[in-house]
């Protein structure tokens, strides 16, 4: 075989394998998704890293998340907090001691926490591979980030092989800027009211906007 004719034959392999490969990325997003189910709430601990296109600049937080049902959520970082019961918000700022408190349906934004780090269920899946993750191999999904052209230009997602579950977050969005959201600890179950109210530390400043 003429070597110059390697190359062709091998783009039509790929070219062949293409619509299984996809079919499969197809069928890993949905194992996701099932897994997480309609009305699943679910906890998890999370690590997000950004790098600053053009500076370089890394910009590190990390996290635990409470998400459930009719917009209810609990968010906590080592410099925020934020709650909601489905009707009233908590934004807690444990340097300033001050908390604000809102009623939902005045905000702007509804868009819940979970929607950031979960948006790749809304998204196409065009390709699979394997990687490695923490020493096992995991499914890596390119997806197609059409749907949220303008934001990102680029996303993934990588599942555990084992029941699917999402074990980390790739997007590099229109500015060049490259974000990676690692998640652990991800457990499903149906949670207490308390915890998506917020109970004020002694001494703490609260501004009620309702």
């Amino acid at each position: 075989m003429a070597l110059n004719a390697r190359p062709k034959i091998l783009a039509l392999l790929l070219l062949a394998l293409a619509p299984a490969l996809a079919a499969q990325a197809d069928s890993l997003l949905q194992c996701s998704a099932n897994y997480f189910g309609k009305n699943a709430e679910f906890k998890f601990n999370f690590q997000m890293l950004t790098r600053i296109a053009g500076t370089g600049e890394e910009i590190q937080k990390s996290g635990t998340l409470l998400t459930g049902n009719n917009n209810r959520f609990a968010l906590a970082m080592p410099d925020m907090q934020i709650l909601s019961d489905g009707e009233n918000l908590w934004q807690y700022n444990p340097l300033q001691k001050q908390v604000l408190i809102k009623l939902i349906s005045d905000l702007e934004n509804k868009l819940q926490p979970s929607e950031i780090l979960f948006r790749y269920l809304n998204a196409k899946a065009i390709g699979a591979k394997k990687e490695l993750w923490k020493g096992k191999s995991v499914h890596a999904l390119s997806l197609n980030p059409d749907k949220y052209k303008d934001q990102f230009k680029s996303m993934e997602v990588w599942l555990s092989q084992s029941d699917c579950s999402p074990l980390r977050l790739h997007t590099i969005d229109n500015f060049g800027n490259d974000t990676w959201y690692s998640i652990e600890n991800l457990s499903k179950g149906k949670f207490s009211e308390k915890e998506f109210k917020f109970n004020a530390p002694p001494g703490t400043d609260e501004i009620d906007m309702r």
